[in-house]
């Protein structure tokens, strides 16, 4: 792994440290964290936005009406100095996750994160995983017609012969790891999202 996959893996665990290590895993237990509500938690939402900057600056991480899942991607991306060439930071997931589809469709491979199908492809630790939310079917073959979708992305921290741990924001109302079900191959095989796209990394 490059340095900038290191620290990428390293501040989504720190992040998660902070948060008091929220958890849910497979085998149905859960761990629950700091909540965003919590003194100390809602400063350091606010420090997310104030790294998306723009409009999205003036958010204290007291506004529980704006989800903050892909400012704490964008956050850990600017913490682990990925280059904003490669890394577009942004306040919507479908943004960077749309960034990967066009990199696959266009065969580049100089960006940060590159299209994969997760059917096929073996997850590592500093890769995405990405689901899609709302009435609306998303997959990497419609992604780019529809533009903006909900959705969601968690950062693969970590990989062992039976299992993925991956660390989103505002999951719970936490930084939250989560325990993901893999094959013998490493080939994302959980249900329990509406996983459609693997983000390589490519850092």
């Amino acid at each position: 792994m490059s340095h900038f996959t290191d620290d990428l893996i390293r501040t989504a665990t720190e992040e998660w440290d902070f948060f008091g290590r929220s958890a849910y895993n497979l085998n149905g237990t859960t761990v629950d964290g700091k909540k965003e509500y919590q003194d100390g938690a809602w400063q350091r939402i606010g420090t997310y936005w104030q790294n998306i900057g723009g409009p999205y600056a003036r958010l204290t991480g007291k506004d529980r009406g704006y989800p903050w899942s892909a400012a704490f991607v964008s956050f850990c991306m600017t913490d682990a100095k990925v280059p904003p060439t490669k890394f577009g930071k942004s306040a919507a997931h479908s943004s960077y996750i749309n960034d990967a589809i066009r990199a696959m469709v266009s065969g580049n491979r100089s960006t940060a994160f590159f299209a994969q199908d997760k059917r096929q492809y073996p997850l590592k630790p500093g890769d995405l995983v990405a689901y899609w939310r709302g009435g609306r079917p998303i997959s990497i073959g419609n992604a780019l017609s529809v533009g903006y979708y909900q959705s969601h992305c968690d950062i693969v921290v970590d990989v062992n012969s039976a299992s993925a741990y991956v660390i989103g924001g505002n999951v719970g109302n936490s930084v939250t790891r989560k325990e993901l079900r893999i094959d013998s191959q490493g080939r994302l095989t959980d249900t329990g999202y509406k996983w459609f796209v693997i983000l390589e990394n490519l850092l």
